[in-house]
């Protein structure tokens, strides 16, 4: 944009196209030059030196000849030539630095272009006339943009691009959960007691009259409370009802099974 280019330049604000890559005597060279191989040995001299791969250097000896044989039709001064060479030569490195498209490249060189068409210091110069402008900008079309894809190809570096995919590990909860009501019950079911450990030499067991070390029976506990008791009997006849329950089942499924085979 025209911002970008004040941002590149600052002197003054302007743009300093006017004898930034041509000064008054180079344009001089060029304009006494009067075979194609003068001219292209001043072009080499001047504005290709920074091109060390020949093709390239070969193709900007070519923009830059027309260029030249464009201002000598439109009877371009000094300081039109000068400027003329500058727009080209930096509106093309801007591309290849940036790796621009062809939309950004046309608004950065409109920018310069039109920072040079009107007299309105510090922030434009009036070098170009309008129909200057319009001649420019059609013959920058025809001859630099119309070929935007190949000035492209041959200037910038491939460029490749790595996609890599990651899986995400993250644990979403359920989309929804199932109502209580269609949950199963989960039967209460009792781990069996530990057996009593064997009586050994020198311990007595309750046969021989004396009361043993672990827990007596239920009926032998008479000092528990009434409550308690009762709260102990209900449970061992809730147990076997559950246990007789579960019997009877299991013999019914092995009946079935036993019929089915």
């Amino acid at each position: 944009s025209f911002q970008s280019c004040l941002a590149r330049h600052p002197y003054m604000g302007v743009p300093a196209l006017l004898w930034a890559e041509l000064t008054a005597e180079q344009v001089e060279r060029l304009e006494a030059a009067a075979t194609r191989e003068e001219v292209r040995g001043v072009l080499a001299e001047l504005c290709t030196s920074e091109a060390k791969h020949p093709q390239r250097r070969e193709i900007l000896l070519e923009l830059y000849f027309n260029l030249l044989h464009f201002s000598r039709q439109r009877r371009f001064g000094t300081e039109k030539t000068s400027v003329l060479f500058a727009l080209f030569k930096q509106t093309h490195e801007e591309m290849v630095d940036l790796f621009l498209t062809a939309q950004q490249t046309w608004a950065f060189f409109k920018a310069l272009l039109l920072a040079h068409a009107v007299q309105r210091p510090p922030y434009s110069v009036g070098v170009f006339s309008l129909e200057d402008v319009k001649a420019v900008a059609d013959y920058a079309l025809d001859h630099y943009f119309r070929h935007f894809g190949l000035f492209r190809y041959a200037f910038t570096m491939k460029h490749q691009k790595n996609l890599t995919l990651a899986t995400s590990t993250v644990e979403l909860p359920p989309a929804f959960f199932a109502p209580l009501s269609e949950g199963v019950p989960v039967e209460d079911e009792r781990e069996p007691e530990p057996e009593a450990p064997p009586a050994t030499e020198g311990e007595t067991t309750p046969s021989d009259g004396v009361a043993s070390a672990g827990p007596a029976p239920f009926e032998l506990q008479a000092d528990l409370p009434p409550e308690v008791l009762e709260a102990v009997k209900a449970q061992l006849s809730r147990l076997e009802s559950q246990h007789t329950a579960r019997t009877q089942k299991l013999e019914a499924h092995l009946a079935r099974l036993e019929a089915a085979a």
